[in-house]
């Protein structure tokens, strides 16, 4: 099938006022609706018609927000199932028919949950996003066979448009493959079923896209094909191999979505459960007006058990765009730290580097952009990335860790300030904000407590400092041993990370390895500060503060010193209640417990202290005062 939406050229350059560059238009389709299974025949519809935006309209960016959560006085759904996000119709009910799928979902064992679980996914549509214009029939496609007595989910589904200018225009779509098609048939062999398809360009195409989504189900007794056995795909154009790769899933055990009431930690073709399906995309540039052929095979497989079935679900497009519409075009696609998003709650709050996806939506290659970045209406740091990344091609990252969170939540915003050394070709694309709160702050000095269970070798943990440096680990246990490992940690930013190599977490039910605990005590063992499932899949990551404590709320700020001015600009007076009679130290920190100046305190005949901040950046600080008997801090703020 193939299907056009070519555009009149005056319509492709024309510029139509809906809406303004940068506003947002959503639609949402689903509201609050309950899905459950049909066990009749497999699967239940949900359509829904969206008014979506007019023919003609321009938008930079588009993207799905998915919210997924127990339904009101039921069970959530207890497998995990094949959902779908489809385009069946546009332009009203006697308008196009379509039958395209936008998106794949596999539902979490959800068993164990309760009325107030609830988790959101957002998913990138830009290359399908013309498709969505006037009236639209989206249909969400449940599948299943489990009861649909007193059992199910609750979905909303909204669609998001950035207005601004496409990285290049939308032409048409090609469905290549679209289907179940049976694995290891030897009757069959999915080689065949995979029929080549030929492709004839519009005059107009210099870049397109190929879009796969394909996930493995049912598991024979030898391979565990297709479901868990990684194996090859290769895709070829005019004979010549065009992609090859594994069609796996490896990072399962880090999934947003934990604990799961099922195996939820095996890594699997393409998918996890409680998690959309991500689309390979393979970008080129094609001779407009020629034709090319198409093929794609599996790696070798015969399946020698009669009661499983494996098959591969594949959809699979090839879309036509002309060419990019910017020479120089850097774009900031996802803050993943700090945030606040549901996909990113394994690395988050944080107090340390901020991390960030990259893409470049320019024909030419993108080999460094500067940042400016930090707390909204704060200091601002820079950091400039390095690299070389192709058009459409991504990257996260990692910023320096130098950000003075001058408030305890609020935004987060990153900006990009250059591009290759000179002015970006698209600024609309250069900034995004997030919502942020400070980590946990807890003692300097506490316990590690850690319980191994029978499988101890699959086991380390370590402490790294905001620039990643390890300052304290182990590693090397004994089987169900309680270890407890004291630490003292100065004042600053850290991250722990206990590591499951097996992926399985410590305590499981699915496997015969035992139970084990992990938790941070009080020095005097008589108080837990933090604790974990065991259930974790890879890896427990925590980050924190010690020293300072960043909640202005929970500051002991006591009466014994006093700060002025208050604000201060150039220098700030301490003056305490009385003389300090031991030797001692005074320091300024920033909000993260960073030390930004420091010196000694001899024992003073005069009851106040004078110190030059005049080279300390605007932001939020805390003067701390330590002798042998005393200690004191107290907060101030410093402005230009």
């Amino acid at each position: 099938m193939k299907t056009y939406l070519i555009l009149a050229l005056i319509l492709l350059n024309s510029v139509l006022t809906f809406a303004a560059p940068g506003d947002t238009v959503k639609v949402k389709t689903h509201d609050n609706v309950f899905i459950e299974t049909d066990p009749s025949n497999g699967y239940t519809a949900y359509p829904a018609w969206g008014v979506f935006p007019a023919l003609g309209s321009n938008f930079h960016k588009a993207w799905f927000d998915l919210t997924f959560q127990c339904p009101d006085g039921e069970s959530c759904g207890e497998w995990d199932y094949l959902n779908y996000i489809y385009i069946r119709r546009k332009n009203g009910v006697e308008g196009q028919l379509l039958n395209l799928e936008l998106a794949r979902y596999i539902t979490p064992y959800g068993n164990s949950y309760n009325a107030t679980w609830k988790a959101s996914y957002k998913l990138d549509i830009s290359d399908m996003e013309a498709l969505l214009r006037d009236s639209v029939e989206i249909e969400y496609r449940h599948t299943g066979y489990e009861t649909n007595v007193g059992r199910g989910w609750k979905i909303n589904l909204e669609f998001v448009f950035i207005e601004g200018t496409a990285p290049r225009p939308y032409l048409g779509i090609n469905e290549l493959w679209n289907g179940q098609f049976s694995y290891g048939n030897a009757a069959s062999p999915i080689n065949e079923q995979l029929t080549p398809q030929n492709i004839t360009y519009s005059p107009l195409t210099s870049s397109a896209t190929l879009n796969i989504v394909q996930t493995g189900h049912a598991a024979d007794n030898v391979q565990y094909c297709a479901e868990f056995c990684p194996k090859k795909r290769t895709l070829y154009r005019n004979n010549v191999v065009m992609s090859e790769k594994d069609v796996w899933r490896d990072d399962c055990g880090l999934n947003p979505v934990y604990p799961q009431a099922g195996t939820w930690i095996y890594d699997r073709t393409s998918w996890c459960p409680g998690d959309l399906v991500f689309p390979d995309k393979i970008h080129f540039a094609p001779t407009p007006g020629t034709t090319e052929e198409f093929r794609m095979e599996m790696q070798a497989f015969t399946n020698t058990d009669a009661t499983q079935a494996p098959n591969y679900v594949i959809e699979a497009y090839l879309i036509e765009f002309g060419s990019p519409a910017k020479q120089l075009d850097a774009s900031i696609e996802e803050i993943m730290a700090p945030s606040s998003d549901f996909r990113f709650n394994r690395m988050n709050p944080i107090c340390g580097s901020p991390k960030i996806k990259l893409m470049n939506k320019g024909a030419n290659n993108l080999t460094s952009v500067k940042f400016s970045y930090g707390v909204k209406n704060g200091p601002m740091s820079e950091y400039t990335w390095t690299g070389n990344l192709n058009f459409l091609e991504s990257t996260e990252v990692d910023l320096a860790a130098n950000v003075n969170w001058i408030t305890t939540s609020g935004k987060f915003e990153v900006n990009i300030i250059e591009t290759n050394g000179t002015t970006d070709g698209y600024a609309l694309n250069n900034s995004m904000v997030s919502d942020f709160v400070v980590p946990q702050q807890i003692p300097e000095r506490f316990v590690v407590s850690f319980k191994t269970n029978n499988f101890p070798q699959e086991n380390a943990w370590y402490i790294a400092d905001a620039a990643g440096n390890i300052v304290e680990n182990r590693s090397g246990f004994d089987a169900a041993t309680v270890y407890s490992d004291t630490v003292n940690l100065p004042s600053g930013c850290y991250t722990f990370v206990l590591q499951d190599f097996d992926k399985d977490g410590i305590s499981w039910w699915a496997n015969s390895d035992g139970s084990g605990f992990i938790r941070f005590r009080k020095a005097d063992l008589a108080t837990n500060i933090k604790s974990w499932g065991g259930d974790f899949g890879t890896e427990v990551r925590f980050n924190f503060t010690t020293g300072v404590v960043l909640g202005l709320n929970e500051m002991e700020e006591t009466a014994s010193m006093e700060i002025f001015p208050n604000p201060a600009q150039e220098q700030v007076t301490v003056q305490f209640s009385e003389p300090i009679k031991e030797a001692g130290i005074i320091e300024v920190v920033n909000i993260t417990g960073q030390s930004i100046l420091k010196q000694g305190l001899s024992t003073l005949s005069s009851d106040v202290v004078t110190l030059n901040v005049s080279q300390i950046p605007e932001g939020i600080y805390f003067i701390c005062i330590k002798t042998p008997n005393f200690s004191s801090q107290k907060r101030f703020l410093v402005v230009r």
